[in-house]
């Protein structure tokens, strides 16, 4: 019998993809939240035996963040896990500019912003940029977008953001600093451990 190979879905913040700890950050770039989260995400990457991963799962009360998901996806789509993970800290950085631009109701002036904040991370021209975003073939990032939300519904995940712990849906919060990270983390590092 053979096997499919596992596909990760969304980016990885560590530079290793899988770790004695994996956390899975299903994450609305337009969910203030998750914006609130993304700091300590990244602190928690750093973490020896801590992989992060974060997966773009827009709220459909937040049509700016699907368009910004999409966004994401072209960026992780074309280019490696390092320049994803930079993009994701400067979509969630943007949030105060995205609020604005979503006021005006406009997917393209929110596209147009996502793109801008490309610069210094990729090269890409901004048509080929706006024609990856339309992209719903496999493996197209609306198709990949599909699929991250898929992923979610499957796992019951209904609020941003939740977190995954080696699998499985956890109490934690935005809310929660280093501290209580990693009092909640040592038990399973050390259960990891022996």
């Amino acid at each position: 019998m053979s096997r499919l190979p596992y596909v990760y879905v969304g980016a990885s913040l560590s530079k290793n993809s899988f770790s004695k700890i994996n956390i899975e950050a299903f994450v609305d770039f337009f969910c203030p939240f998750s914006v609130k989260a993304s700091p300590m995400l990244l602190e928690l990457s750093k973490l020896d035996n801590v992989s992060v991963r974060v997966i773009p799962y827009p709220q459909p009360w937040h049509w700016e963040g699907g368009v910004i998901a999409t966004a994401f996806n072209v960026v992780l789509k074309n280019h490696s896990q390092e320049a994803a993970a930079k993009y994701y800290m400067k979509l969630m950085e943007a949030y105060p500019k995205f609020k604005e631009e979503g006021k005006k109701g406009a997917t393209s002036a929110v596209e147009k912003l996502a793109y801008a904040l490309t610069s210094g991370i990729v090269e890409m021209k901004e048509e080929e940029f706006s024609k990856e975003m339309k992209d719903d073939n496999s493996p197209g990032v609306v198709r990949q977008l599909k699929n991250q939300i898929k992923y979610g519904r499957s796992l019951g995940i209904h609020e941003t953001p939740t977190f995954l712990v080696n699998g499985l849906i956890t109490n934690a919060s935005s809310g929660w600093d280093m501290p209580k990270w990693k009092e909640f983390l040592e038990p399973l590092l050390e259960a990891a451990s022996k």
